[in-house]
């Protein structure tokens, strides 16, 4: 098998076409920069009106290794897709018609902390942990390469939860040696750090191998980060559009 002129293992063509051909529509895959719409404001990029195939955007420049890694995720978020995972909506708030950039960006952070729970276990079990392992020291060599930079306006409770989450995301990876790193580094910052590691805490303890679950996790990011007025959880049949309504859906 060969995709976009990479040779593909054995296994992982394997698992590739056992996916494919679990889905209801073909795959089509794609180089990154061919991608016509790269954010995806907290929905499935695979979501898009009028397609006849889910098309995938690879990136360039990976071993292929990491590019079997990188396609497995990506076919995992179609799995969710699929089986009904919840996506994140953007509310007619005044700060959507101002700066709609930031807020898709904001959503695309929660919607991909919450459902990425379940693609790195996958990609774990079927033995991509080193790909994993690789794309956390990424993320971890990006956030202490940061560590000159002044964060301003975190007064600002949307600021500050774009920080918070940026920072949970890499610290869901890190290990013990990591955290004291990051706590050295950004000790000017106690109150992001204290929410970071709050969430990294709450996003390790979450089941999120089914629709409700990952729902659950995505309000619980709502809550802790008070967004519930900029986002809603959206299922194929059924809107969480209030604190009060999430509280509800919770209940045994």
């Amino acid at each position: 098998m060969h995709i976009l002129d990479v040779e593909i293992s054995d296994y992982a063509a394997q698992l590739i076409t056992t996916l494919c051909g679990s889905f209801r529509k073909p795959v089509e895959f794609y180089p990154a920069d061919s991608d016509p719409d790269e954010a995806n404001g907290g929905r499935y990029q695979v979501d898009r009106p009028g397609t006849v195939s889910y098309n995938v955007f690879l990136p360039s420049g990976l071993d292929r290794r990491m590019f079997e890694a990188n396609i497995l995720y990506e076919l995992y978020h179609i799995g969710q897709f699929e089986a009904g995972f919840p996506t994140l909506g953007n509310k007619d708030s005044l700060l959507f018609s101002e700066d709609r950039d930031f807020v898709e960006d904001l959503g695309s952070l929660v919607f991909s902390a919450a459902l990425d729970i379940y693609v790195f276990d996958r990609l774990r079990k079927c033995r991509y942990n080193d790909a994993v392992r690789w794309f956390a020291g990424n993320i971890y060599e990006g956030l202490t390469s940061a560590a000159s930079y002044s964060f301003d306006y975190l007064d600002d409770k949307y600021n500050f939860a774009h920080l918070v989450i940026t920072f949970a995301k890499v610290l869901y990876h890190t290990e013990s040696e990591q955290d004291a790193k990051i706590r050295e580094l950004f000790a000017e910052y106690p109150l992001v750090l204290e929410r970071s590691f709050e969430m990294r805490d709450m996003l390790r303890q979450s089941n999120s191998d089914t629709p409700e679950s990952t729902a659950a996790v995505m309000g619980r990011i709502l809550d802790l980060l008070e967004l519930w007025d900029l986002f809603y959880i959206r299922f194929p049949d059924r809107k969480i559009r209030t604190k009060t309504e999430f509280e509800a859906f919770c209940e045994p």
